[in-house]
Formats: C-alpha cells, sequence, structure tokens
C-alpha cells in the first residue's frame, strides 16, 4: 500500500487502492492502519469536507492491509497566497506557448474559436527544458525565492547544484480562474495517459510494460498476476474485463486493463521545496469569452455579465465551453462532492440560483447521487439561494458541453427554492 502523509497528524492519503472501495486517490487511512475515511462507500458514520463527504469505515483483523507499506516522504512548502499565486502563473503564461496538436485538439475536436483559444489562455507543458522556462520565469520576478510555495515548481539536484523546474506530465494546460480573474492552477489534460490496474477479489497484479495495440487499436500491456499461490505473466487488453467465480457461483477476482486518469492537478507536493495545489483546492470561474477582453485581475465580474444565475459542473474545459455557448457564467468544482468550495464565491458574486449541471449519469451513479443530496442540503442550511438540476438523456452527451455540441439544451427542474 502507497501512502502520502497528510497535514492531518496521523493520517495518510492512499495512493494505491483504498481497502473499502478500491479506488486511487481522495480516501485516508490513520497510522494504526485501522480507521479508513473512504469518499465511495457509505457508513452511518462520516466527515464532511471542502472535498466531499468521508466516510468513516473501521478495519477488522483480515481487512487490515497485510501489504508493504511505502510512505512518500513529502518535504512541502505552504502554499502562498492568490496573489502570489497570479503573479507566477501570469510571468508562467509568458513563457508558455500552444503547441500545434493541443491548438489542433481545442479547434476541432472541441470546436471552441481561434478568439475563445487564445483570449482563455491555454498552455503546453513542455516535455523537456522546463529548467529553461523556469529560469525565464524567475528573470520575470524579484528573486528565485518567488517560486518557493507555488504548485507546479520545485528543486531538483543537478552536477552543478540545486536549480529550478516544473512537475508534471506534458500535456495541454488549463488554467483555474478566481472570481476576481486571478490564475490561482492548473489541470494537466495529459497527451499519453498511463495504464492501470483494476482488481477486486483475491488478486493481486502489477503491470510490467506496455505493448504493441491490438488489430483495433486497443491497448495492451504484459502483466504479472498472483492468484493465491500461483504467479503468472499474461498479455492484458484494454477493456477487456476478466472475471472468475467459484462452481457455486461466489465472485473470487476480476482484473481490468484500463487508462488511468486524463486530468491531473499540475502540483509538486512529492518534490523538495515544492506545494501542494491542495488547502484549499481551485475553483474556476468561466466567463463567456468575449468578457474576457474586459474582466481587469481584481475586478468583479458582475460589471460584465449577470451572476445572480450560475451553474455549475466539473471540469474546467467543460465549464469554458458552457459558459461560451450558453452565454451564462460557470463555476467549475473539482468534483460533485466539493461544493463546499463554490460557497464562497457564490455568495461574493451575489448569486440567487444555482444550475446544478452534473454529468448524464448523474441518475445512475450511487456516489453522484449522495453527492447532489448533500449539495441540496448543504445549500438549505447554509444559504437562502434556489437550486436547481439540468438534465438530459445520455444519449444526447454525457456532459453538458456534448450536449451542446449536439446543439441541444438541458431541462432544468428546481430542486430547492
Amino acid at each position: 500500500m502507497k501512502l502520502r502523509r497528510t497535514r492531518h497528524e496521523g493520517w495518510y492519503e492512499i495512493m494505491s487502492a483504498c481497502p473499502i472501495c478500491g479506488h486511487k486517490g481522495w480516501c485516508g487511512i490513520n497510522k494504526e492502519m485501522t480507521i479508513v475515511h473512504c469518499m465511495r462507500v457509505p457508513s452511518d458514520q462520516y466527515r464532511d469536507t471542502t472535498i466531499g463527504r468521508q466516510y468513516i469505515h473501521y478495519l477488522d483483523p483480515d481487512r487490515v492491509p497485510k501489504t508493504k507499506v511505502e510512505i512518500e516522504i513529502v518535504r512541502l512548502v505552504e502554499k502562498k497566497p492568490d496573489f502570489h499565486l497570479n503573479r507566477v502563473y501570469r510571468a508562467l503564461m509568458k513563457e508558455l506557448g500552444l503547441s500545434e496538436f493541443h491548438l489542433d485538439h481545442l479547434r476541432n475536436e472541441r470546436h471552441m474559436s481561434e478568439e475563445a483559444i487564445r483570449l482563455r489562455e491555454y498552455r503546453t507543458m513542455p516535455d523537456r527544458d522546463r529548467y529553461r522556462v523556469a529560469k525565464r520565469v524567475i528573470s520575470r520576478l524579484n528573486d528565485q525565492d518567488d517560486l518557493l510555495g507555488v504548485p507546479g515548481f520545485f528543486v531538483a539536484e543537478g552536477t552543478y547544484g540545486p536549480y529550478w523546474t516544473m512537475a508534471g506530465e506534458s500535456g495541454l494546460m488549463i488554467p483555474f480562474r478566481s472570481i476576481r480573474n486571478e490564475i490561482l492552477g492548473w489541470q494537466i489534460r495529459v497527451d499519453h495517459v498511463p495504464l492501470e490496474l483494476s482488481l477486486k477479489g483475491h488478486i493481486k497484479g502489477e503491470i510490467l510494460e506496455e505493448v504493441d495495440p491490438d488489430e483495433s487499436g486497443r491497448r495492451r500491456a504484459k502483466c504479472s498476476l498472483k492468484v493465491q499461490d500461483k504467479r503468472l505473466e499474461v498479455i492484458l487488453t484494454e477493456k477487456d474485463k476478466k472475471e472468475c467465480y467459484a462452481k457455486t457461483g461466489q465472485f473470487i477476482f476480476s482484473v481490468e486493463l484500463k487508462q488511468a486518469q486524463r486530468y491531473w492537478w499540475w502540483s509538486s507536493s512529492s518534490k523538495p521545496n515544492g506545494s501542494s495545489i491542495g488547502s484549499p483546492l481551485p475553483y474556476h470561474l468561466a466567463l463567456p469569452y468575449p468578457c474576457l477582453k474586459y474582466w481587469e485581475v481584481g475586478e468583479d465580474p458582475s460589471a460584465l455579465i449577470d451572476c445572480s444565475e450560475v451553474w455549475i459542473t466539473e471540469g474546467p474545459i467543460k465549464a469554458d465551453i458552457a459558459a461560451d455557448r450558453m452565454v451564462k457564467p460557470f463555476l467549475a468544482i473539482p468534483g460533485s462532492g466539493a461544493f463546499q468550495l463554490a460557497l464562497e464565491p457564490l455568495l461574493a458574486l451575489g448569486c440567487r440560483h444555482v444550475v446544478l449541471a452534473y454529468d448524464a449519469d448523474v441518475v445512475t451513479t450511487p456516489e453522484v447521487q449522495r453527492s447532489l443530496e448533500l449539495c441540496a442540503q448543504f445549500f438549505a442550511d447554509k444559504t437562502d439561494m434556489s437550486l436547481s438540476l439540468a438534465m438530459w438523456d445520455i444519449s444526447q452527451g454525457k456532459g453538458i458541453d456534448d450536449l451542446l455540441a449536439n446543439e441541444l439544451v438541458p431541462q432544468v427542474s428546481k430542486i430547492l427554492d
């Protein structure tokens, strides 16, 4: 089990599969390995956080992880204030461009106009010579220490001593804007999504190497699997799930090769003199792109567009596209359970009506359904805003950006008056 230290003494973030839900990310475990805070499997006890409800599970002796525990040593620097992050990130914008590959993706696959792409200031994270970019950013600032506490930057050791560089996979960089047009963070849409194994039941395994894809283009990998005392090497194909049942019909195990996350926070929390993107995680306010020409840093956007109604969705590009097509302000949060992050900016904007535009699987995914119920209760308790839900059939598009690309609009139903 891979763990990462958190700011809370005696608690770790689970970087491998959670022993309760089997997923990676967001869940935590205590130092004694007896209590898990799981984000996905409900229990009678829980604690609410800005990233969602954490359900408390007590591990019985048979479920305490028996595998080797690897604790990631994190040498974090406290994240700097918003004004400092904005200053550094805007200096970075001047040193990075947008590759033709990413421009083509935004233009032809996302159907964004050239002007919208330019005004939204997407960038490309290069795959080499990042230290040169960091050096040029420093030259635009007062001191190299200005990069301390800025997520994404860290210090590496070189032949001639330490130097500043940048973390993360190469890919499309998407800026997160505050309600005052400050750039407070980035997500990277990685170019080459890594493969991972989804294992359930009495099985262990790891990916040894990726091999050539099959005839239909599906990715494949050579994997090492351990079932009971037997170890074998097999070639698995992406999305080809293997399941094993006993003669009695009892489930024994399943294994599936699938792509990992495509979108990652640009952070350097595991690097020397790096910083975490969290505490708190950024949100992103997306205005219709013509507004960006007139939106100065520090300015209230209410002077440019009516913010009495704000739509909430997941994902910054999705919010950007939806804001352009619907000509409304959209607030992107990092997950359906992170609705608490939206409260402060919504209040500051003077919002009176919130429309939740989650993906169409909201009606079929239990975790999202629970988040929706908690969100409605949260807004009822904390605000006098009305709350509505935007709905559509999943056959018309998974996200609201897909729906709008098909020249359709959602049905809006009020759930909290």
